[in-house]
């Protein structure tokens, strides 16, 4: 069975040869640069060019000699967050600085820094003047995306892999919310300023309806599966009301599903961390098909319970190994029985991917890498 048809029975909820397993897809289901060159060391590959995709992140391209060793089924379809005109990356003391083309300022430590995080937000005192006078970002110019085009066709073409891939110039729409105006008066403004929370949730959405159009015209035919990431559960459970989801967030991300579906015949891959158990009825409603990261350390996230409620209706793309304790600190054993236990909760009857929670974070020991892949592709074999 090759790569493309195996995720393609896994995602029509059957059972392949074996689960099949992602590496860098996308910007969720990748590994940090921090770790990716220590692992390169581990198995020998050679670490010289190791070049930065996503710069938030730091996330790197992930070299073909990698995948093959993972027996990867996936490969992404995707332009860089970083490659357009008006982000800049700028030496600003002790820290790197980078604008994102949301008009966000973000710094990263040079010494020992592992990520950007947000320090400054465009709109800095929430109002309809403040709206007015805002200079939203630009989607992707069509002659950019239609670079994309002959990638995702070779790649289509010369290869058997599953292709995976996002139109989405920014967060979610309420993450995106949060990164214009800061996570605080966002959220206050959702209570207390709904005319201004929607007006701002408005502007993001055409946005991104217009780059979603833009990405699929160029590539819809060819991928296999369109990611998409919004935030709003943490940890223990919601980050704002059910109801304010239900009232404010979901129509707008239904719009955007609808238009993807519209597109392309690609599965719909949701991303959203934490205790989202209650989140997932609300997400298959509005035609998500894929559930991402499966955190399985959070509250209520039990691998079987989650396999149990939803398992006909949503695939699970991630959730292999904890990524919270097992992975950075348990043995090679250790996490070689998380991923045993993981897989044996979540693989019956397809609608599995095996990933990581999220990306694969500094720290991680790559012995532990290796032994979350390898006992992914040994146990994860279906019948005798």
């Amino acid at each position: 069975m090759t790569p493309r048809e195996r995720m393609k029975v896994a995602l029509s909820h059957k059972e392949p040869d074996r689960v099949p397993i992602d590496l860098g897809a996308s910007i969720v289901t990748s590994i940090t640069k921090a770790a990716y060159v220590p692992l390169r060391e581990h198995l020998g590959l050679p670490v010289e060019d190791v070049q930065i995709y996503d710069q938030v992140q730091q996330l790197p391209y992930l070299a073909e000699d990698l995948l093959e060793r993972f027996r990867v089924d996936t490969r992404m379809v995707q332009l860089p967050p970083t490659h357009v005109a008006g982000v800049e990356i700028l030496d600003d003391g002790d820290y790197w600085a980078m604008i994102d083309r949301w008009g966000s300022r973000m710094h990263m430590p040079k010494a020992g820094g592992l990520y950007y995080d947000w320090v400054k937000f465009p709109i800095t005192e929430p109002s309809m003047a403040a709206l007015d006078r805002y200079a939203w970002p630009e989607p992707d110019p069509p002659a950019m995306v239609a670079t994309l085009r002959d990638q995702a066709r070779r790649l289509h073409e010369t290869t058997d892999f599953a292709l995976v891939g996002s139109g989405v110039i920014g967060g979610g729409i309420f993450e995106q919310g949060c990164r214009t105006v800061g996570l605080e008066d966002f959220m206050m403004a959702l209570v207390l300023d709904r005319p201004f929370a929607e007006r701002l949730m408005d502007g993001i959405t055409e946005i991104y309806l217009e780059s979603i159009r833009r990405y699929l015209d160029a590539v819809g035919e060819y991928i296999d599966v369109f990611t998409f990431w919004d935030d709003v559960c943490g940890q223990n459970g919601w980050l704002i009301s059910p109801d304010l989801y239900v009232g404010l967030i979901k129509p707008r991300q239904r719009r955007l599903f609808d238009a993807i579906r519209r597109g392309t015949d690609a599965k719909i891959f949701y991303y959203g961390c934490g205790a989202v158990f209650d989140l997932i009825p609300h997400l298959i409603e509005i035609g998500v098909d894929i559930l991402n990261p499966v955190q399985v350390s959070a509250r209520g996230m039990d691998s079987r319970r989650l396999k149990e409620r939803y398992g006909k209706d949503v695939t699970f793309w991630g959730g292999g190994v904890d990524t919270q304790r097992v992975l950075p600190f348990g043995t090679p054993e250790q996490v070689r029985d998380e991923v045993r236990r993981r897989i044996d909760d979540l693989a019956p009857g397809g609608g599995f991917v095996f990933n990581a929670v999220h990306n694969i974070q500094a720290f991680v020991p790559p012995a532990n890498i290796v032994a979350a892949f390898e006992t992914a592709f040994e146990h994860g074999r279906y019948g005798p």
